[in-house]
């Protein structure tokens, strides 16, 4: 939708819980833009808001060696309005330019890691170190074992990997990169007659950004860069019929071009699970065109005590998209192959030398044998060229589709009594989806509110209501079930996929893929082609029906999001221009989206030893005898999107307020708040650890907060001489508890066929949390002036005034479902002394690094200084 530059900003409405059967098209809040229009008298404005890193404090994970990495932004602009023909015709125009050049942060580089050695960070390492220094010194090593200690623990050595070393240095550090950003609107406005009135607005917004969603473990290869541009017409008419009755007619057209570009134009996805994500996104490249065109026309008509209102508006949506969603290519490492399994693949060492070394444990030092058992560590992988999954696209990645939106209202003020109003409304929506996505043809939502003042005196007000809210489907879902339905259609992207176990159906494995077509020069180089995988030894052809194919379609009885909402609240005038006011919100989500695979019906398989409480397994190919877990068992995922999810809201507001009089004002505003769904987006990879108890994935949301606090005011000099008069000081305090985090194992432990869901033990999903953030800011002002609403301010405005580092994102993925006996760090449950984690409510830890579990990731911007100027007209 259309968005203006806020010098032409008149106002914002922010339409939380109105109950105004008026609004729609939106599950949750609404932010509603009223536009400046022009005047009788020319007016106008210029200003300038700049920083630069001169000014600012480094960030807690910028470090650069040459010194603090660059930052500056220029945001600067500037509007004019006034009269084309006095009374009658007016225009007003804005424009704002934002530069920014930022740097991106990616710590990925840890010698902890990559050496082979009993102090490592990392406790998969240490017990590797430990098994080897016993081979290597033990006496009784058996000259069969001796010669094999070295070059295995070579092998499994991080630092003898020119190839890994030079990924990571290359990913690892500070990346500048450039945000520019322009945004232009003109309005004019005319009086047609006493009784007509109008306005057309035109605007535009363009822009680039790069290196979007690079930073913390994601490399700069994973990153994107953003070109986007908006633009569009509106058409408004007034029309008052009667001093009681007026009629309001909007017609829209705007137009929408959002290209999201990869940074790494070849591919793969290299995923290594906790230590590092590179290459090209699965989603990327990604262009889309939006054409919108909406019509809205509200009547109103006042009659004694009723105020009603009628309307209805049309959306209708022309999308035109390419999505070349696996084209790259994706390959997956993860800490689930065991070290006996790498000693038996080896070539030189073989079964034989697996089998004796067993032997040899078991009776010299048997704590040592679960080492063998241990899988490796996913960079370990990565070095050795096993990824556990290979995936990737082939086909026509273009879809377009027309979305018809309908929605009519009617609703009533009444003012039954003088102290009491009641606000009641009933809106229908019926939305005609393109593709296979039915219409509903009950979308009935009934509103109401009161506002009611029970002593008569205007100091008090206790406001309630409550109705239902029905939202827009995301065009993505119809794009994806069509174009990834695995149904045969020619135009379909249809998936190839190979795992580490795929050579039981005659297929290669995923082993296979990734060594041919790094041998033959393919990966990085330039993508990988339908020819590059039907070649020997691979062999795979993309096509509908082919083992271990991925489909992705659309559930029976696909709705809109809907809301349930209901609020109520008490405002009380204390006098002296302050006011507080107490508020419960309830909100319950409906037919919220989510992705859920319906191969799998049983589970029967033993549990893993790997994660020995996480319950049974699927078992895909079974043994003489039994019978399989999964509907069809070549498939190795069947995608349905369904709106079977739910969402529950709870909220206390509190506020305190004073008007700015006596030169001051003050606001502070306290929630107390509980979110709780059942998933966080419809993406696969968010898919439910079960999806035969969809019910253990209801927990905390990961947008959840439980407490907010903000604080904020407004000061003005009460001094009149020259230097100290026109000075304003507008402080601003926030403090908000960590978010959810959701804790993953980085492989797939119960073989359902994914491995970025899986969770450790039975741990549910997102019991981590992140740490608090506090913040605050000010901004002092003088302004100098040269007529009453002529004047020249000069603004000096403080973030994070304190400095305070505030932590973001943290290492999610913890790699086992066991730690040591004294809980210092993680460890593969299969390991001698491991320890079950019994609770999972862990926090960020800030004595770890990046690339170790629980560590953080980034951190949000230290301190920073912003000069401005500004000159009203």
């Amino acid at each position: 939708q259309a968005t203006i530059s806020q010098e032409a900003v008149q106002e914002f409405q922010g339409v939380r819980n109105s109950y105004s059967a008026e609004f729609g098209g939106a599950a949750g809040g609404i932010v509603n833009i009223l536009s400046k229009s022009g005047a009788n008298k020319y007016f106008g404005s210029a200003f300038g808001l700049f920083r630069s890193k001169a000014l600012d404090a480094r960030n807690a994970f910028d470090f650069n060696p040459q010194g603090q990495s660059p930052f500056n932004r220029q945001q600067y602009g500037g509007s004019f309005g006034g009269a084309l023909k006095q009374d009658k015709t007016f225009f007003f125009s804005a424009i704002e330019r934002l530069r920014q050049r930022r740097t991106s942060f990616v710590n990925l580089n840890d010698a902890s890691q990559f050496d082979l050695n009993a102090n490592s960070t990392n406790s998969t390492i240490r017990l590797q170190a430990t098994l080897f220094d016993f081979l290597a010194n033990s006496p009784a090593t058996p000259a069969t074992l001796r010669p094999v200690v070295a070059p295995l623990r070579a092998a499994l050595t991080t630092t003898n990997y020119p190839r890994t070393l030079q990924l990571f240095n290359q990913a690892s550090g500070q990346f500048p990169f450039k945000e520019t950003q322009t945004q232009f609107s003109t309005r004019f406005d005319h009086n047609f007659s006493d009784k007509s009135t109008g306005y057309a607005r035109i605007n535009f917004t363009d822009g680039v950004f790069e290196n979007q969603a690079a930073g913390a473990l994601t490399a700069v290869s994973r990153g994107r860069k953003f070109d986007g541009f908006n633009g569009g017409i509106l058409l408004s008419h007034n029309y008052q019929l009667s001093s009681t009755a007026l009629n309001e007619l909007k017609l829209q057209f705007s137009h929408t071009r959002s290209d999201f570009l990869a940074n790494d134009p070849n591919g793969p996805e290299i995923n290594i699970e906790g230590f590092g994500l590179f290459g090209r996104d699965i989603f990327l490249p990604s262009k889309t065109i939006e054409r919108h065109y909406d019509v809205y026309d509200n009547f109103s008509k006042i009659v004694g005590n009723h105020s009603f209102k009628f309307g209805g508006s049309a959306f209708i949506h022309d999308i035109s998209s390419s999505s070349d969603t696996f084209f790259g290519g994706r390959f997956n490492f993860g800490a689930a192959i065991p070290l006996s399994n790498i000693i038996a693949l080896n070539p030189a060492l073989g079964p034989t030398v697996a089998a004796g070394l067993d032997s040899f444990l078991r009776a010299a030092n048997p704590a040592l044998v679960p080492v063998l058992a241990t899988p490796i560590t996913a960079l370990q992988s990565y070095n050795l060229g096993l990824p556990i999954v290979y995936q990737q696209g082939f086909g026509d990645p273009s879809a377009d589709s027309w979305t018809n939106r309908y929605g009519f209202y009617a609703q009533d003020a009444w003012q039954i009594k003088s102290n009491f109003t009641l606000n009641y409304g009933l809106r229908y929506s019926l939305h005609d989806e393109p593709f296979f996505i039915p219409t509903y043809k009950r979308d009935w939502q009934p509103r109401a509110s009161f506002a009611w003042d029970p002593f008569k005196n205007g100091k008090t007000v206790v406001r309630g209501g409550g109705g239902i809210f029905v939202g827009f489907l995301n065009n993505a879902v119809a794009n994806v079930t069509t174009e990834l339905s695995g149904m045969g259609d020619p135009g379909n992207i249809n998936i190839v996929l190979a795992t580490a176990t795929s050579n039981a159906l005659g297929l290669p494995t995923s082993f296979t893929v990734y060594q041919t077509l790094l041998a033959r020069g393919v990966i990085g180089a330039r993508p990988i082609t339908a020819a590059d995988i039907a070649a020997a030894p691979i062999g795979l052809t993309p096509g509908p029906g082919r083992p271990l194919e991925v489909r992705f379609r659309l559930g029976p009885g696909y709705r809109n999001p809907t809301t349930y909402q209901a609020s109520f609240g008490v405002q009380r005038d204390l006098g002296k221009g302050f006011s507080a006011d107490v508020n419960y919100l309830y909100v319950r989500g409906l037919h919220v989206t989510r992705n859920r695979d319906i191969n799998q019906f049983k589970a029967s398989g033993p549990v893993n030893p790997l994660n020995p409480d996480g319950g049974a397994t699927f078992v895909r190919f079974p043994a003489t005898g039994q019978t399989t877990d999964f509907r069809t068992s070549t498939r190795l995922q069947d995608n349905v999107y369904e709106t079977t999810a739910n969402s529950f809201y709870h909220a206390m507001t509190m506020q305190l307020q004073k008007r700015f009089a006596s030169r001051f004002s003050i606001n502070a505003h306290y929630t107390l708040s509980r979110a709780v769904d059942e998933v966080t987006d419809y993406n696969s990879d968010f898919s439910a650890q079960n999806p035969l108890n969809l019910r253990l994935d209801r927990a905390l949301s990961a947008f959840d907060q439980r407490h907010r606090f903000v604080a904020s005011g407004v000061l003005q000099s009460p001094f009149e001489n020259l230097f100290a008069k026109d000075w304003s000081v507008a402080p601003i305090f926030v403090a908000q508890s960590g978010r959810p985090v959701n804790l993953l194992l980085g492989f797939d432990a119960n073989n359902d066929g994914r491995s970025q869901s899986d969770r450790p033990g039975q741990a549910g999903r997102n019991t981590a949390r992140s740490e608090s953030f506090y913040s605050f800011d000010m901004r002092l002002a003088r302004r100098f002036f040269v007529q009453e609403n002529r004047f020249l301010e000069l603004t000096f405005e403080g973030f994070n005034l304190f400095n305070r580092t505030n932590l973001l994102g943290i290492n999610n993925t913890l790699g086992a479902a066991c730690t040591t006996a004294d809980g210092a760090s993680f460890l593969p449950c299969s390991a001698a002394g491991a320890v079950r984690i019994t609770n999972f409510n862990l926090r960020g830890r800030r004595d770890r690094k990046p690339t170790e579990p629980l560590g953080f990731t980034s951190a949000a911007d230290a301190r920073q200084f912003q000069l401005g100027v500004r000159f009203n007209f």
